[in-house]
């Protein structure tokens, strides 16, 4: 049986499922900028044959530059697409990269929940139940919980 990675493996490379590919080729691309300047795109997309990215405003001119000579450097490169492993992009034909500013903010969003909310029930129950038990432990521990319940009762 396939696991999910080699399905999707195998279909990515079907006509219909053509965007899948572009879009590991972009992550690949995308991943060999400095980590710096990774966190300060927004995201980046290919249309007819240019390789577009949005970055925010603050970076500057020269790193723009960085950007656009590295993805350029790669793409021209056979022997590091090849070696590196860009086997995504070896299909693709990207012919220039260009790179627009977004003045607005990247937006975060966190995954994971930070607030946490505690919930309280109140005990309805009075305790007020005949225990019939033969086994003396099973017994005593009936008795613990009863006697809870009665403490919890008469708390509130």
């Amino acid at each position: 049986m396939k696991n999910v990675s080699q399905i999707i493996t195998s279909l990515q490379y079907k006509p219909q499922f053509k965007k899948v590919l572009n879009h590991k080729c972009i992550s690949k691309l995308i991943s060999i900028i400095l980590p710096s300047i990774q966190k300060s795109i927004k995201h980046g997309f290919i249309h007819k044959n240019i390789f577009y990215i949005t970055i925010t405003a603050s970076l500057n001119k020269y790193d723009k530059d960085n950007i656009i000579n590295t993805i350029k450097m790669v793409l021209n490169s056979k022997m590091i697409l090849e070696e590196k492993g860009f086997l995504e992009c070896s299909d693709i034909q990207i012919d220039d990269v260009i790179v627009y500013v977004d003045h607005k903010p990247k937006l975060q969003t966190d995954l994971h929940m930070t607030h946490t909310h505690e919930m309280k029930y109140s005990e309805r129950a009075t305790g007020d139940i005949e225990i019939d038990i033969k086994d003396e432990k099973l017994k005593a521990l009936a008795q613990e919980i009863q006697n809870m319940i009665k403490k919890e009762s008469h708390d509130t």
